[in-house]
């Protein structure tokens, strides 16, 4: 059997509904709004009223509203629209806006109903992830358009008969080490973004030699790529072990290459890294030093912010997707661990990594 709610509790769950509710009659003019919008909004029910609520609507965006608003109307049909209104606190937010009409037990059109709910965050993240996925898919297309331009020079050369160019296979190897590094990224992101834990396989490792077989590997890349410049020195202080910790190689292998790589990339040509591993009680602090650019005061706090990029780095400069540290934090966070980053814009960072001892017979 059917059932109805009597009309006050009808106009009870209307007026403390958590979406906006607005009324309009059949002459075009509101003559109602609920407890939320006014909440919202901040004004008084007769301040709304009529045409009142325009008032609060972006000047930019009022055309595009009233004309969506009264086309509709006339036509009554139902309709669908965002646009900004100012909230109380004087900031102007996104909502979307859906109004139907309203028609009686005898068929009579009424005027119209709608509801308002606030979308300002999910317009926020839509653009933060276009922006995204167009960095991400020109830091792609760069070394994959190398890789195409070194692979055609091989291919020439292998159809001449001519011996194939080692640095051509040197340049298309770090080429694609870089889109590797760049979609292992990627995934680590969407995993995260999804709410999805980091997959660790765990095992006892020696951190003094895992991190001596990334800094061997970037010396050698950087002396590769020097081709004429300066390379970068890299000084390495590793004290007396032993350096046991229970941790996903490969992922503690991606925390100490990004921060390598940021360390070169930020840093001048000849510039002297320096990495030291050192305990403070049960804890290994693998400091990462730089003479690099430094990073202002303000954008420190918000390095290991996802898509975050310091004010002083531009994009054609120092290409990059904002995603390293960000990452590289979730990955310490694994591992009850976690970093410390110091910085002076024009003088250099130091980034420290905290990683907890393996306690004798613990393997587990």
């Amino acid at each position: 059997m059917e059932t109805q709610l009597p009309l006050e509790q009808y106009r009870l769950l209307v007026e403390h509904a958590p979406t906006m509710v607005w009324r309009s009659g059949r002459d075009g003019l509101c003559n109602y709004f609920n407890a939320t919008w006014l909440r919202f909004t901040g004004r008084l029910l007769e301040q709304e009223l009529g045409n009142g609520w325009v008032s609060g609507v972006h000047p930019d965006d009022m055309k595009h509203c009233l004309e969506i608003y009264l086309s509709h109307f006339e036509r009554r049909r139902p309709f669908e629209m965002e646009y900004r209104l100012r909230r109380h606190d004087g900031l102007y937010r996104y909502i979307f806006d859906r109004g139907v009409p309203l028609i009686d037990d005898a068929g009579r059109f009424t005027g119209f109903i709608g509801s308002c709910v606030d979308v300002h965050e999910r317009r926020g993240a839509e653009r933060t992830r276009a922006t995204f996925l167009a960095l991400a898919a020109h830091e792609l297309r760069t070394p994959l358009t190398s890789m195409q331009m070194y692979l055609e020079a091989v291919r020439r050369q292998l159809a001449q008969g001519e011996p194939v160019a080692t640095g051509a296979l040197t340049r298309l190897g770090a080429q694609l080490e870089r889109v590797s590094s760049l979609v292992q990224d990627l995934e680590d992101t969407v995993r995260l973004d999804a709410d999805m834990p980091l997959v660790l396989r765990k095992e006892e490792l020696d951190l003094a030699g895992l991190v001596e077989t990334v800094v061997a590997h970037h010396r050698d890349t950087d002396t590769r790529r020097a081709r004429g410049r300066q390379r970068h020195a890299f000084e390495l202080s590793l004290g007396s072990g032993p350096w046991r910790v229970l941790a996903d190689r490969q992922r503690l292998e991606q925390v100490v290459n990004n921060l390598l790589t940021n360390a070169i990339k930020y840093s001048p040509q000849g510039g002297t890294l320096r990495i030291t591993l050192t305990r403070v009680g049960d804890v290994f602090e693998l400091t990462i030093s730089d003479p690099g650019i430094g990073i202002p005061a303000a954008d420190i706090a918000l390095l290991c912010q996802r898509y975050f990029r310091a004010s002083n780095i531009s994009a054609e400069n120092f290409p990059g997707l904002g995603l390293g540290l960000s990452l590289v934090k979730d990955i310490l966070k694994a591992h009850q661990g976690g970093l410390r980053i110091q910085s002076e814009q024009g003088r250099g960072t130091t980034v420290t990594v905290f990683l907890p001892e393996t306690p004798t017979g613990d393997q587990t």
